[in-house]
Formats: C-alpha cells, sequence, structure tokens
C-alpha cells in the first residue's frame, strides 16, 4: 500500500495547535500555575488544560527540569513516577513507563517508549539525547499512544515542546559550574523580524573533567563530559496559516561510563584467563570502574533533524495539518562493557540512522463540545550499524588458540542493515453527549516492513572462518555483493541473512468521562495499543539468532480522577490501571548445538503476561510561595507460563516472575518556598526527595543481578530579582552519596553493572533580558 493511497484514503491534517506557556508549574501532572491558570498540553494533538485531559500525563516545564537537573530523557525518573531508565550494555537508553520497556542494545532497537520533539517522532531511542534543551515543557504521556502518535509507544509517549519564538525581543543566558570541573553555558535569543514572523537561536555546551578511575590503573580516568546542541526555529502568523520550521542538532563527543565488575561467571570455565580471577571487584564506590588500557571508551557522535509544520484554518471549525521531520544521525562510540582490564568485549560500534516522517490530518468541531480528527502518516527510516567485536582474553574464543593453534580472533565485525517502512491512517471522535459526559473513541490501522540484511563477519586476522572450518569469499565489506559471513545455516554452511518482516495491525481506544463541574473529572478508558517486530544485532554462530521478534500487543484498561480542591490550593489525581500483555519482546539467551560459545543473546517473545498498577499525585500550595508535591506509583508486573535460558545458561520457568528493570514501587517528593526579603529581592529554597524499590536487571531473578532499591535526595537554595530578571542558585544532587546502580547484567565471562552518579553539587547564574 503506497502513502499516496493512504492519503487519500482519509482527508487528511489537523488542529493548529497552541503552545503557550506552562509559567512557574510544578514538575508533575497534578500541577498548576499558583495565578490558578490551567497548564496546556496537546496530549490530543489540541491544546487543552491538562485537567481535561482524560489519561494519565506528567507535564514540567522548561524551568522546572532545569532546576530539578534535567538534562535528557533519562533523568525523568526524578520527576516522572513510574518512569525508569536503564543503560544497555553499549550504552543505548531504554525507557519504560510503568513497566513497559524493551531491553536491546543496537541502535537500530525500537523503543516501547518513544521521545517526541513538537510531536515529530526521534523513532529510535539512541537519538533523544538532544530533545531536553530549552524547553516550554515536556508532556509524558501514559499507557498506549499508538492511536494518535502511532507504533512503538505501547508503554507512553515523552513529547518535549521547545520554547518558540516570542512577538518582543528577549534574550537569556544560563552559567553553572559545579564538582569534577562541569560546566554549562547556553543561551537564547528570540524576536521578531517582521510582523508575521519571529525566530529564535539557542545553543548549549556541557564540559566536565573526569569523575572515574581505573579499578586497576588509579591513574586512568574517564567520564569527561563533552555535549553540544543547537536549535533555530522560525515561526510564522499569518492569517490562516501557521507555520513552525525547525532545527535541531547535537555533537557529542563524551567519554563513555565505565562499567564496574561484580562477579565472574566464564563462559567456557576450562578456558578462562587466570588473570581474570585477580579482576578487582567493584561494589560500593561510583567512581570506579575499570577497561582495556589504552582503550579510551567515548562517543564521536553527531545528530541534525529539520522539521516543518503547517496549520492551515480551512474554516473556523476545521484545520489542516502537515507535520514533516528529516533526522540523520551517525553515532562513532569505543565501549569496553565488562567491567574489567581484560579484552573481553571491547567493541567499536557506529552507524547511521535516516529517518523520514511526514503526517497530515484535518480536526475540527461540531456541536457543542465535540471534536474530531482524521489523519494519515509514514516513516521511511534506514538504520546502518557494525560492531566491531574484539574478545581475544574471553574463553568463548580460547579454544582457537587451544585446538587449532590460531590466533583468537579480532575485530569481528557483527553487521546488519534495516530498511523499516510504515503507513498508517487514523481517525478519532470525541462526543458530548451531555454538559457533563463525553464518547471517546477511535481507530488506527498501521502497516509495517522490516527488510533486515545480518552478518557476522569473519575476523580481521581470519581466524574466525579457519577455526570453523568454513570458507569465505569476496567483498572484505560485510554486507557486499559477496560477504565473508560466518554465521551457519541448518546445513551448517555459512550463509548470509536476508528477510523480511511484515505486519500489520489496529490499535483503538474507547472511554468515558464524567465532568459535573470545572474541578471534577472522572474517566475510565480501555485501549490497544503495537509495538512493531524487531531484528537482534548480536554476534551469531548460527542464522537462526537472527529470528526476529514479532510484534507485541498490549491491552490498557484505565480509570482515574482529577480534582482540584480546596479553593485550587490542592490539586489530587490518581488512575488503576491493568495491562493484558501478549507478545512482549525481550532478550534472551540461547545454547547453540553445538555449543561453541556458550549462552548467546537471543530475542524472544513471552506468549502472555500482566501488569497491575496505582498512582496518585497531589500538589498542595497552602499558602503563597510554597508549593508541596507528592507521587507515587505503584507497578506489578508477572510473566505467565515462559520457559527460556536465564543470562547464565540455565533453563528455567519464569511464570510469575516480574518484568526485569521493573521496580514494584517508585516515589517522588518536592518542596519549594519563594519569599520576598526585600521590595527588589527574594529567596528560594527547596528540594527533591526520589526513590524506588528493587528489581533485577535480567530474567531468572539471580542475585548477582540485583538492583537494589534506593532514595536519592536534591537540594536548592538562592536568591532572585523580585522582576525574575536574574536568579543565582547553589545547588546539591545525590546530596548524602547514595552509591546505586541503574543495570546489571551478564556478558561475556563476568557480571557487571553502571553506577548512578555520586554526589554533585554546584552554583547557577541565569540572566533574563
Amino acid at each position: 500500500m503506497t502513502f499516496a493511497r493512504l492519503a487519500t484514503a482519509v482527508s487528511s491534517t489537523a488542529l493548529a495547535m497552541s503552545f503557550l506557556s506552562a509559567g512557574p508549574s510544578l514538575a508533575q501532572e497534578a500541577s498548576q500555575p499558583e495565578n490558578g491558570a490551567d497548564i496546556i498540553v496537546t496530549a490530543t494533538k489540541r491544546a487543552e488544560s491538562i485537567n481535561d485531559v482524560p489519561m494519565s500525563i506528567s507535564a514540567a516545564s522548561g524551568d522546572e527540569l532545569v532546576k530539578a537537573g534535567i538534562q535528557s530523557a533519562n533523568d525523568l525518573g526524578k520527576i516522572v513516577p513510574g518512569f525508569t531508565f536503564t543503560q544497555s550494555a553499549y550504552s543505548t537508553p531504554v525507557y519504560s513507563l510503568r513497566g513497559v520497556g524493551f531491553y536491546n542494545y543496537d541502535i537500530g532497537s525500537t523503543p516501547t517508549v518513544t521521545v517526541y520533539q513538537d510531536e515529530a517522532p526521534l523513532p529510535f531511542s539512541a537519538m533523544t539525547r538532544s530533545a531536553s534543551f530549552d524547553l516550554e515543557r515536556v508532556e509524558v504521556l501514559k499507557g498506549p499512544q499508538g492511536l494518535l502518535f502511532g507504533s512503538n509507544s505501547t508503554g507512553g509517549a515523552v513529547n518535549y515542546i521547545a520554547a518558540r519564538p516570542t512577538d518582543h525581543l528577549t534574550a537569556g543566558a544560563d552559567a553553572s559550574y559545579g564538582r569534577f570541573d562541569s560546566w554549562d553555558l547556553g543561551g537564547f535569543v528570540s524576536g521578531p523580524v517582521s510582523d508575521n514572523v519571529a525566530v529564535r537561536i539557542a545553543a548549549r555546551h556541557e564540559g566536565s573533567g573526569e569523575w572515574q578511575h581505573s579499578a586497576t590503573r588509579p591513574g586512568d580516568r574517564n567520564g569527561k563530559r563533552d555535549f553540544t546542541q543547537l536549535r533555530g526555529l522560525i515561526d510564522y502568523n499569518g492569517e490562516r496559516l501557521k507555520a513552525k520550521i525547525g532545527f535541531n542538532a547535537f555533537w557529542d563527543k563524551s567519554d563513555v561510563q565505565a562499567a564496574q565488575l561484580i562477579q565472574v561467571n566464564p563462559l567456557m570455565p576450562p578456558f578462562v584467563d587466570p588473570r581474570l580471577a585477580n579482576q578487582p571487584i567493584v561494589t560500593s564506590d561510583a567512581r570506579v570502574g575499570d577497561w582495556t588500557a589504552g582503550l579510551n571508551p567515548r562517543r564521536d557522535d553527531r545528530q541534525w533533524q529539520v522539521t516543518g509544520r503547517f496549520d492551515y484554518d480551512l474554516s473556523d471549525s476545521v484545520t489542516l495539518t502537515s507535520l514533516t521531520s528529516y533526522s540523520d544521525y551517525k553515532p562513532h562510540d569505543v565501549v569496553d562493557p565488562d567491567g574489567t582490564a581484560l579484552v573481553l568485549v571491547d567493541t567499536i560500534d557506529s552507524g547511521r540512522i535516516k529517518a523520514f516522517f511526514q503526517e497530515v490530518r484535518l480536526s475540527g468541531e461540531f456541536g457543542s463540545g465535540s471534536r474530531w480528527i482524521v489523519g494519515a502518516n509514514h516513516e521511511n527510516n534506514k538504520v546502518d550499524e557494525v560492531q566491531r567485536l574484539t574478545s581475544t582474553e574471553a574463553s568463548g574464543f580460547a579454544p582457537f588458540a587451544v585446538f587449532f593453534g590460531l590466533p583468537v580472533p579480532d575485530q569481528i565485525p557483527i553487521s546488519s542493515e534495516q530498511r523499516f517502512k510504515t503507513y498508517g491512517v487514523f481517525g478519532n471522535v470525541d462526543l458530548a453527549v451531555s454538559d457533563t459526559i463525553t464518547l471517546h473513541g477511535g481507530l488506527r490501522y498501521t502497516d509495517t516492513s522490516d527488510k533486515f540484511t545480518g552478518c557476522t563477519g569473519n575476523s580481521a586476522n581470519g581466524s574466525l572462518a579457519v577455526g570453523l572450518g568454513i570458507i569465505t569469499q569476496g567483498d572484505p565489506s560485510a554486507l557486499g555483493p559477496n560477504p565473508q559471513c560466518t554465521q551457519l545455516n541448518a546445513a551448517l554452511q555459512p550463509t548470509i541473512t536476508r528477510t523480511k518482516l511484515a505486519q500489520d495491525n489496529l490499535s483503538w481506544r474507547g472511554g468515558i468521562d464524567f465532568k459535573p463541574n470545572k474541578d471534577t473529572l472522572l474517566y475510565a478508558s480501555v485501549s490497544r495499543g503495537y509495538k512493531v517486530g524487531a531484528f537482534p544485532l548480536i554476534p551469531a554462530s548460527s542464522d537462526s539468532q537472527y529470528t526476529p521478534v514479532t510484534q507485541e500487543k498490549l491491552t490498557a484498561y484505565e480509570a482515574g480522577f482529577k480534582l482540584t480542591l480546596l479553593d485550587r490550593k490542592l490539586q489530587l489525581n490518581g488512575a488503576v490501571f491493568h495491562y493484558d500483555y501478549r507478545d512482549k519482546q525481550t532478550l534472551c539467551s540461547v545454547i547453540l548445538t553445538p555449543n561453541i560459545f556458550g549462552p548467546l543473546n537471543l530475542l524472544v517473545n513471552i506468549p502472555k503476561s500482566k501488569v497491575t498498577g496505582a498512582e496518585l499525585q497531589a500538589v498542595l500550595r497552602p499558602v503563597r510561595g510554597l508549593t508541596l508535591n507528592a507521587g507515587v506509583t505503584y507497578v506489578r508486573s508477572r510473566i505467565g507460563d515462559f520457559v527460556n535460558f536465564d543470562p547464565y545458561g540455565v533453563v528455567e520457568n519464569f511464570k510469575g516472575e516480574s518484568f526485569p528493570n521493573t521496580p514494584r514501587w517508585q516515589w517522588s517528593v518536592a518542596a519549594d518556598y519563594e519569599f520576598p526579603v526585600s521590595q527588589t529581592l527574594n529567596a528560594f529554597i527547596g528540594g527533591n526527595i526520589n526513590g524506588r524499590s528493587k528489581t533485577n536487571g535480567a530474567l531468572g531473578q539471580n542475585p548477582t543481578l540485583a538492583i537494589d532499591g534506593y532514595t536519592l535526595i536534591d537540594l536548592r537554595a538562592g536568591i532572585a530579582s523580585a522582576n525574575d530578571r536574574w536568579r543565582f542558585s547553589i545547588w546539591g544532587r545525590n546530596v548524602g552519596d547514595k552509591y546505586y546502580w541503574t543495570n546489571a547484567y551478564k556478558i561475556a565471562d563476568v557480571s557487571a553493572r553502571f553506577a548512578g552518579m555520586p554526589a554533585t553539587y554546584g552554583a547557577t547564574l541565569s540572566v533574563r533580558y
């Protein structure tokens, strides 16, 4: 089916979106500006009060994100209970909401929580680093969002809203300095260039010294930050036509965090390197890790994105919208995730993502309070990736030297090409059947395909093919016309994997809300969402390891309330939810026959699982200047009958287990108080406490991969001019210097983990003109 046919199948286009300022709002869904005005969000692709949207949403202003030290989507768990970030073994971020996430570590890994920049998707999690920059606000939408946002948002969606050009000249600058010689300098200029055109230019650079040192070479340091962001925006506001053009870019030359060794678990015990037993175990100091001497784990990544949005008012009640974006991401990362000084899984990961998105939609109103939207969209994404693995001191390759008298294979290229195409059509109606009751219903049809070419190539020294007893020939490029692949097919012959996964689905949502007055909303809904199937990019000795997982399906039931109480001094929001999960995608292990390399990675579908939970958020403003905010989320995930290998090669039935990286409890508490000390000067003080209960890094609940629960405390204080033209603050994050970790995993001959940041502190000066 072509996009042109889809576009003609519906009258495409949309609602003009208003980018209204959220003001000095709290960072949670329940928050409201102190003057009592509602926060305006665009979660349903139209501008409306957050307390009128019948779904669970967390919203934070750009100022609040800066105040809480949130520099990327990785940090959103500080202010959004139910949101978790996991750093994968190869540094690709994994985002989850209410337990729904997909752990994989290649750059072409499709997420379950998709990040958007002004509604334009950043379709792969590796591309999300520049989204949290010069913002008006961020909206975190919980539960399946496939109806309006498309596939790969079964857990939810994160929509970053950029600060727009202003109708008057304004400028600002922010400068920070803190522990580890960290510094952050950014600024913007915004204003009109004509009666109808305004522009905004913003830039930012983050830098720091090293904060980690080697466990075996204390003089070797790691952890430098070198990250630059740039954004340019142009807005045109005509009588009927509104246009928003944007350009975003980032350059990241930062060090890759060093992992910590927590246990030695040889793949092939008879061949383990004797030096492995002497590698230091690290279990108490975030600043200690290890990597191969001279390797210099570091990123050299860049990305740019252009977006264009055009809203045309066909009439007073009907709007046509076109949204187009194109992104180009090019990483080159040197990583060493094993936490040792040995060459176990040293990897150079390079590739490129080219992502195109086009959506057209129509939206309008009818009757009294009823609204509709129909549209179509198309995605065309190309992902190329090569991971060059050197594992010369790992036991998995030692038999090459012992039995064959060959050099241990080095620089093994694991390569893939993927071509994603997605077509979708959708429609939604909000029908006001009375002054107090509204019915909601919508459908989306999605057709997806992924053409995959995969190859585990011969090693640079040629010994991998010789040791396996196979002959490769042709172009040394892994995916050339005659690739040198070493994975074996069922006949034990070397082969290149060329295959295609094509699937379609029908997402839907139905709901009802009851609003007896402007301060009360009760709602209930049921919805269904899908995540597309996925291919792995893994070292493969068998062609079967490149078998894809098929699409997963989630049916969500939710009921909730949003109450404004005590003369608008208290906002209380809550929800209960139940997810029926089918074919959840997860990373497991497999032992192949013949068993050459021990347990190897494999993507699989879990046939049945469930998630049940509840959340509560309260914001209280008892007196002028004081805001108290507390939130808690409970998530109980359960796997159905499912037998597979755990990461250590043990066959288990995981029935009744929780999902990996899914804490049962998450909570946050915040307090901020600002008060005048003179006619021209204010003082302020505040803090955040956020925490989570224990979880595990993998299926099997192995205690080695346990992730302990933790509670972190951030504090801040300072002074500001009464008109807020300048603001000076001192701050501390993780002030108790709590040792915690966000991921634990088994890889090669070891188990390792990534520690969270230790205590940091510093000062920030902000100036506005």
